[in-house]
């Protein structure tokens, strides 16, 4: 079904976007170089790579510079600033300037109009002109984009901490929680009401949740949890999905295929009703990359990637290659076949 159709080594960093392969390659210790599709568009000391982006590539090097390219476009350079791998939406950037020593205040930068402005803090979401905060991983905030006042505060202490914001769908804000409330031995996933914060619906205590491994899938309008149990004998990958409008329970069980092949899932994505995973197999760290039907759970295809070095550093899919970079620096591309 897929096949390896190129190994590139000395890479350290990869972004798949609307319009192109983006890689960071190591040449030397100090020499690197930003290459879109297989053209070298910058040679410089990488930092950092900003994820996320609709259609900018921006990188920085370790004298904070930070430079912007539109498509392979030299736009900008932003000198004095660290860059964030993290976007702060499709089309701005976040960034910090160093004020005093250990004192760094944080701009927002925004690449189609090129200006810089302060955020009074950095949403974790924005939703319909909402911003959602996560303070110290245990209050949830809201405060509207249009007038900038706050609107409501849930604190979400006795639930545990908040790992992760999934997004927002008919009007509930999901939230996943660590590990830490009242009920220490299980992660919790809550819904809040976007308008006013209250708590919707918290998922039964019983349902094996991860706390990272758990997405809102807008194509299925549902909440997925899908990880697997470290070990080198056979172990479940429980998956848990709910419906994203009401929370009701939909599956609950481990993914059988995978439970009878001894393969622990890790990563994994969903595109066209299809679940690309990673797993490992007979040792603790992954080996394998396979596809599974969304519906069915059965496995469609799977290989292992017999010269991985290291185990997975990044994992990305678009509709016909399987892109697998790993922690020795080797990016591993898999082709659909015709």
């Amino acid at each position: 079904m897929y096949f390896l159709s190129n190994k590139i080594k000395g890479i350290v960093a990869f972004e798949i976007t609307n319009f192109s392969i983006v890689l960071i390659e190591k040449k030397s210790a100090n020499n690197y170089r930003l290459i879109q599709n297989e053209k070298s568009i910058l040679e410089f000391n990488f930092t950092s790579l900003t994820k996320g982006l609709f259609s900018h590539i921006v990188v920085s090097d370790d004298d904070n510079n930070i430079y912007i390219f539109d498509k392979q476009n030299f736009q900008n350079k932003l000198e004095g600033y660290s860059l964030s791998e993290k976007a702060f939406n499709k089309n701005e950037i976040i960034i910090s300037k160093r004020i005093s020593r250990g004192i760094f205040e944080t701009f927002i930068y925004n690449l189609i109009e090129k200006t810089i402005y302060e955020p009074k803090n950095i949403p974790v979401l924005t939703f319909n002109s909402i911003l959602f905060f996560s303070v110290e991983n245990k209050v949830s905030q809201s405060t509207s984009l249009l007038t900038g006042e706050f609107e409501w505060e849930t604190n979400l202490e006795p639930y545990g901490e908040i790992r992760k914001i999934l997004g927002v769908k008919s009007e509930k804000l999901w939230v996943s929680m660590d590990r830490c409330g009242e009920n220490k031995d299980k992660n919790s996933l809550l819904a809040l009401d976007v308008n006013t914060g209250q708590i919707l619906y918290q998922a039964p205590s019983e349902y094996d949740l991860s706390d990272w491994f758990i997405e809102l899938i807008p194509e299925q309008n549902t909440i997925l949890s899908i990880y697997g149990k470290m070990s080198t004998h056979k172990a479940d990958s429980p998956l848990v999905e709910m419906n994203a409008t009401t929370g009701v329970l939909i599956r609950n069980q481990r993914i059988e295929s995978l439970y009878h092949e001894n393969l622990k899932i890790g990563f994994w994505k969903v595109l066209d009703n299809k679940i690309y995973f990673t797993a490992n197999k007979d040792t603790l760290h992954g080996r394998h990359i396979g596809i599974l039907d969304y519906n069915t759970l059965e496995i469609l295809w799977q290989t292992e990637i017999k010269d991985l070095r290291g185990t997975f550093k990044d994992f990305q899919v678009t509709q016909d290659k399987i892109y697998v970079l790993d922690t020795g620096n080797q990016l591993h591309i898999f082709e659909k076949e015709e």
